[in-house]
């Protein structure tokens, strides 16, 4: 709680800590709390004349869950104060809470976060809502999007498959709590982040503390699948676990569902069960210097990734364990959007996690995405694939679906062609990525390319606008190199799937019409769509 967390900041300053070695007052989350005043760094203007932005991250989550109707209500009402107060950035809504990551000016997002606090008091008052001030205006979202979903985090534990979290007997704790628990010993600490975070960044304890787990994910639906392993078990068993995520969000569902699975199996026990409030964003500020954290923490905004702010230049470079996938160079940066080729089984296929390319081999990533891997296809890792079976709050364990999603009816295909649609992008996509998800799928799907790549470095990708508003809509046109590339593209699409980061493609033909010019005339390739 927020007052544990003012009694640790007590216990911190009494013992004489050094300024600038930890910053209690960071560690302090926002719950039922003013939140921080506006600091003048946040009303400087850049030598540009830009206002500086204020960047927000919060979460919250809903028991019980809305009804469906009062979710979509809820979307409304957001959708709308965001538009009252100027806030753009994107969101996750669903029946069982609220995920949001938003920019605007430091009082706008000040006064964003007071409407939900009014708008329900009992909720949002105890949400922990972090506010980064001073920020760059070239930080700022173009636009508002929050798109509805079946889960906050896609773990495949929709609706009542979902393991509570006021039954659970997990618990939060503070930064500076859970940076003296790291030095334990028979504890465990598990990353609950995606293995491509984790490869920039992640805690290292001190000798003799606790032991670190990485789950190796490719994505946070193998988190359940992990975690129910005997191996897993087996390492969790009788230890004090901890966990820990970028901002606290993955963690929640997390420690629920192993404090669930004990109490499911009374043959399995863990000693304690604890996750860090406000994640690695809120430990990295409490400790500036970088605390027991090694690396970088991968963000999800703007920002790309955040350091400690005190650690020395030389430190934080001898602290890159990544490298870059093609030429293998300590590399620690996630540019160019450049996605992992490597093949999976189904309903995976096509792996398409991140992978890092250094600055030197963006040209030779770009012109070859299929040859791109990362360090799990590397070494020819696949993760655990039966499927857990949860019990506790239900007399009977239903198996975990493949997608909670219901499955749409398939549109027909259209004559085989070499250009493509392509629909269900994320907003945020790219055309670098979009040629590289295509063409690593074409190729799984048995196409040689031989003397023509299956997608040209500079195929067009036409985003394809809404009439009435003029913006993005999540679909596409891409040029294939031939049209056995573009089959077996969508033969890949069709019997497995293929995702661009947690979005579900969908591929068609899109044949050129008699007399219609391709690419069009006057048309400009752009490398993200119009979003705003």
């Amino acid at each position: 709680s927020s007052a544990t967390a003012a009694v640790n900041v007590a216990r911190v300053v009494g013992a004489g800590a050094m300024p600038g070695s930890v910053r209690p007052e960071q560690a302090v989350p926002t719950i039922q709390r003013p939140l921080p005043p506006i600091p003048p760094e946040a009303s400087r203007p850049d030598p540009d004349g830009k206002q500086p932005i204020t960047l927000l991250l919060f979460y919250q989550y809903v028991e019980p869950m809305w009804t469906e109707k009062e979710s979509s209500a809820a979307l409304k009402h957001v959708l709308a104060l965001g538009k009252e107060h100027a806030i753009c950035g994107r969101g996750r809504l669903a029946r069982e809470g609220l995920n949001c990551t938003l920019s605007g000016s430091a009082a706008d997002i000040r006064a964003f976060c007071q409407a939900l606090r009014d708008w329900k008091p009992d909720l949002f008052g105890e949400t922990d809502f972090k506010l980064t001030d001073g920020l760059p205006n070239t930080k700022r979202f173009k636009a508002l999007t929050v798109r509805k979903t079946e889960e906050l985090v896609a773990y495949g534990l929709a609706g009542e498959r979902a393991p509570t979290l006021q039954g659970s007997s997990a618990k939060h704790v503070d930064a500076i709590e859970y940076h003296e628990l790291l030095k334990q010993p028979d504890t465990v600490v598990i990353d609950v982040r995606n293995a491509y975070e984790s490869a920039i960044g992640h805690f290292q304890p001190p000798a003799g503390g606790a032991t670190l787990l990485d789950p190796k994910m490719r994505n946070s639906r193998e988190f359940p699948k992990w975690i129910s392993d005997e191996s897993t078990k087996a390492a969790l068993k009788g230890k004090k676990v901890l966990m820990y995520c970028t901002g606290g969000i993955r963690c929640e569902r997390a420690t629920a569902l192993l404090d669930q699975m004990q109490k499911a199996e009374p043959s399995f026990n863990v000693e304690d069960i604890t996750m860090v409030r406000g994640g690695v964003e809120r430990y990295m500020r409490t400790f500036p210097e970088g605390g027991f954290w090694k690396g970088k923490n991968y963000l999800f905004d703007r920002r790309f990734e955040q350091v400690p702010e005190a650690k020395a230049s030389d430190a934080l470079a001898a602290d890159v364990e990544s490298c870059c996938c093609v030429c293998s160079r300590p590399w620690a940066e996630y540019r160019g959007q450049h996605k992992c080729a490597g093949l999976l089984p189904p309903p995976t296929r096509v792996c398409a996690v991140p992978v890092l390319v250094c600055t030197g081999c963006q040209p030779a990533a770009a012109a070859d995405p299929p040859s791109l891997r990362c360090p799990l296809c590397q070494e020819g890792y696949v993760a655990p694939q039966a499927r857990p079976a949860l019990g506790g709050r239900r007399e009977e364990a239903a198996p975990l679906p493949a997608d909670p999603r219901p499955a749409k009816r398939a549109r027909p295909l259209a004559p085989p062609s070499s250009r493509l649609f392509v629909g269900g992008l994320p907003y945020l996509a790219n055309a670098t990525a979009v040629r590289s998800a295509l063409a690593a799928a074409a190729a799984s799907g048995g196409a040689d390319g031989g003397d023509h790549p299956l997608v040209a470095v500079d195929a067009p990708v036409d985003w394809l606008r809404d009439q009435s508003s003029g913006l993005f809509y999540g679909s596409a046109r891409v040029q294939m190199g031939s049209v056995e590339a573009a089959e077996a593209a969508v033969r890949v699409a069709g019997a497995s799937g293929l995702r661009m980061g947690k979005r579900k493609l969908r591929l068609n033909f899109a044949p050129v019409k008699e007399g219609e010019e391709w690419p069009s005339v006057g048309f400009e390739q752009k490398e993200r769509p119009p979003v705003g």
